[in-house]
């Protein structure tokens, strides 16, 4: 039989190895993902694109701006930093198609070229659009589209969900209730309706005592009444209301 030393078994015993592991945990997105594309007639620049102000842009929360009335939305959606190509947040929202009734919401990014997109677009700038949980995959539904100041809109026809191809609400033959829903923006684009300050889906005389209130809020602020989305209140917000006056949305989605 082999005998070892006392010396040298104690060394084996007091031999002790480190090693370094790396884990990479991916954060799981589940849902079906929802895609549209939209434009904001405040925001809006030339060529299908979209612009704020620096001023606008350092203002945008982090924090998903829906959970006060009219929207009540009590969404966590947040972000830790705004991307470059943000333009502001908007809600979507899936609707049945049976009886137009609301089915879920979700906070998201519209991007400087109106694609909204999902929160994880910080971590996964290739999400081409938002997850809806409710979602049942292959079956079809209306989507709508809502900002803080400009008028909702909704889709002319159910969509099959998940969609390869964004709904593109650019387009006025998307939109249910036609041209009159949307601001022609020339060269075949179209957008919200800025100007619908209380977001009721009417833009009234209401609408004008909410841009006219006083006093007017500090220069670079995040406003309903900043209908171009430049951080200020001034007659270039009125210009964009005052033709937009005695709009009417869509009955299904009106406040």
């Amino acid at each position: 039989m082999a005998m070892v030393s006392n010396s040298t078994a104690l060394a084996q015993a007091s031999c002790v190895g480190t090693a370094t592991l790396n884990v990479t945990i991916n954060t799981c997105v589940t849902g079906e993902l929802v895609k549209a594309t939209a434009l904001l007639q405040g925001a809006y620049s030339t060529g299908g694109q979209m612009q704020v102000s620096s001023g606008f842009f350092n203002q945008i929360p982090l924090t998903q701006p829906y959970q006060s009335a009219p929207w009540g939305y009590g969404g966590s959606e947040s972000i830790a930093s705004r991307p470059a190509n943000m333009i502001d947040w908007v809600l979507l929202e899936v609707y049945n198609a049976a009886d137009t009734s609301l089915l879920e919401t979700k906070a998201a990014l519209l991007l400087n070229n109106g694609s909204i997109v999902d929160v994880s677009y910080i971590s996964n700038p290739t999400v081409g659009g938002v997850y809806f949980q409710s979602v049942v995959a292959n079956s079809a539904y209306y989507l709508v589209v809502r900002h803080r100041n400009h008028m909702a809109i909704i889709s002319r026809t159910t969509v099959t969900l998940p969609n390869a191809g964004a709904y593109n609400f650019t387009n006025f033959n998307n939109v249910m209730g036609g041209a009159p829903q949307v601001a022609n923006m020339g060269s075949g684009y179209y957008a919200l309706l800025a100007g619908d300050y209380s977001a009721n889906g009417i833009i009234s005389v209401v609408d004008y005592n909410g841009y006219a209130q006083l006093p007017l809020p500090p220069p670079n602020s995040y406003v309903d009444n900043d209908f171009n989305l430049d951080a200020n209140v001034t007659t270039a917000d009125f210009n964009l209301y005052r033709p937009n006056s005695s709009a009417i949305g869509m009955p299904a989605i009106r406040y």
